[in-house]
């Protein structure tokens, strides 16, 4: 549509472009409208403000697991059993992660990741501290573990392990070794419902733990591809060792095939000394 400016006389398109709008565009603007439009009705009614007091800390997940807890209060010996489980397996593949990554490491993205996933841990727990679970039976019946803390001690918002389980995880992933990928991911959420089953940690505290590691691993991915370069991540920290494989026994084939040579030169030159 040509509308033309009333004083000038020139046509407006040539300073006012107005965008084609295919449907993804659309969706996106109807979204937006959308949500525009619940936030400013929200400012007046406050629908999704909750309308009730809670006494300090009430986490619903282990309102609904208290029998669970119950349980293992009242059976210690199946409580200690269920943490040796989960701790014996969580520490054996972390030190197995921690010593192939330190073999077969071609970049740093491990280390950085968990040195970055640590420091905002650690800067959490200065500025917040919370009131503990109570009547916890995550707590009781401990033992030593290299990577699982059971001791009680000031409770700090937020547990350690469950991100450091996510980022091992998924630098399995990124590695193409899906089947230890899903391990991890298999004892993060044994781990998990454990923390929140048996009031070790509050369901908030393992969401953010969770967000948190993933979250360090992709600003860790920007900042590393932004130093050393798009091939520094292409190359695996686990490398692959059937190629390995290979290229040794390429090489010990070369190895004889030059011994052999040599031999036969040797045996040469001595004929042509004798003749």
């Amino acid at each position: 549509m040509n509308y033309q400016l009333i004083r000038n006389n020139i046509n407006n398109n040539q300073y006012i472009k107005i965008p084609k709008l295919n449907i993804d565009k659309k969706i996106r603007l109807i979204i937006f409208l959308f949500l525009t439009i619940f936030m400013i009705i929200n400012c007046f009614y406050g629908q999704t403000y909750a309308h009730y007091k809670v006494s300090c800390i009430e986490d619903r997940a282990q309102i609904f697991t208290e029998k669970i807890n119950n349980y293992f209060l009242k059976h210690p010996n199946y409580n200690l059993i269920l943490k040796l489980i989960f701790s014996v397996l969580i520490d054996l593949n972390i030190i197995y992660t921690l010593i192939v990554w330190s073999i077969y490491s071609t970049n740093i993205r491990l280390l950085s990741t968990s040195l970055t996933y640590m420091i905002i841990n650690y800067l959490c727990r200065y500025i917040h501290i919370q009131i503990q679970p109570t009547n916890s039976s995550y707590n009781k019946n401990y033992f030593f573990s290299i990577f699982v803390n059971y001791k009680t001690t000031t409770y700090t918002f937020y547990p350690v392990l469950p991100g450091i389980l996510i980022i091992c995880g998924f630098e399995w992933k990124r590695n193409k070794k899906i089947l230890y990928f899903w391990i991890f991911i298999f004892l993060f959420i044994g781990e998990s419902f454990i923390l929140i089953a048996l009031k070790g940690n509050y369901f908030h505290e393992i969401f953010t733990a969770a967000v948190t590691g993933h979250y360090s691993l992709f600003v860790n991915e920007e900042i590393l591809t932004i130093i050393y370069g798009d091939e520094y991540l292409n190359n695996n920290i686990i490398n692959n060792i059937n190629e390995i494989n290979l290229i040794d026994n390429e090489l010990n084939n070369n190895k004889d095939k030059l011994k052999k040579k040599a031999e036969e030169a040797r045996l040469e030159l001595m004929n042509m000394n004798y003749s």
